[in-house]
């Protein structure tokens, strides 16, 4: 990389931000401060870098620029919006320049983050850079370790909210939401965990059969979630060709192939 692209993956951070911070922090732990104004640049960062391709964010509605809930948890989180919709939740999180990989909290472990994204801040905090990032984690077995290595680059997160614009649209989710509301109940918040794994298989993986069974199995376990212990048993069946767990793959083939004709 010349030093041309690696200035143009920075982000200026103005003296305005850190300024702020300290300002509303006064009343918090010292020792804390760090980790909180860390997290909260690491959300402006993301912020700024997503603006220069007309994506929009609040980062004050962030959780990270809620100093006092700040000392409670440990989130990141930061709604991306486009022309009004809303294209899902990421979860920022700071990562030292010598760090091997990307620790995700287990605190922001929730299903309705679309990507993890790791954003490196210079000591003096004068500039902030997308690494990378991964998408939404594996329900039943998440994987809070991501190696700095297997990081998808910047480019990648642009191609994950393009697969984010048409899945914004409800109506694409009907058959979905009837198929899922005879095993659980269906939610706002279920739609978006949803949206997150089919973004998911579709980033990850380039074969349809691959795209369809890797978001199926999601789902299959986000049902599981959704149900009554005394019911899962009912929701997901270990034989895979029960007729409901093929229904489920022959509507989520369906609800791929939508996708692909909104982009002809």
């Amino acid at each position: 990389m010349n030093t041309q692209e690696l200035f143009g993956q920075l982000i200026p951070i103005p003296p305005q931000i850190t300024d702020y911070l300290q300002r509303v922090s006064r009343d918090i732990e010292p020792s804390q401060f760090p980790e909180i104004a860390e997290r909260a640049i690491a959300v402006w960062v993301v912020h700024r870098y997503l603006k220069r391709f007309d994506y929009q964010s609040d980062f004050r509605s962030s959780s990270a620029w809620n100093i006092a809930a700040q000392v409670l948890t440990d989130w990141g989180d930061l709604e991306i919006w486009e022309e009004g919709e809303s294209l899902g939740i990421v979860e920022c999180i700071p990562l030292p320049a010598n760090a091997e990989s990307l620790e995700i909290p287990e605190g922001a472990v929730i299903s309705d983050r679309i990507a993890y994204i790791a954003v490196e801040i210079n000591p003096p905090q004068t500039w902030g850079k997308i690494v990378g990032f991964t998408p939404t984690l594996e329900i039943e077995d998440p994987e809070l370790s991501i190696d700095r290595e297997d990081l998808l680059e910047c480019d990648r997160l642009l191609d994950l909210l393009e697969l984010a614009e048409p899945l914004a649209d409800p109506s694409r989710f009907a058959e979905l939401e009837s198929y899922w509301s005879g095993l659980g109940e269906w939610s706002a918040e279920a739609r978006q965990a949803v949206v997150a794994q089919l973004e998911r298989a579709l980033l990850l993986e380039t074969m349809e059969p691959l795209q369809v069974e890797s978001a199926a199995q999601e789902v299959e376990a986000l049902i599981a979630q959704s149900v009554a212990e005394s019911a899962r048993e009912l929701a997901v069946r270990e034989n895979a060709e029960d007729e409901s767990r093929q229904e489920l793959r022959s509507i989520l083939r369906r609800l791929f192939e939508s996708l692909r004709g909104a982009e002809d």
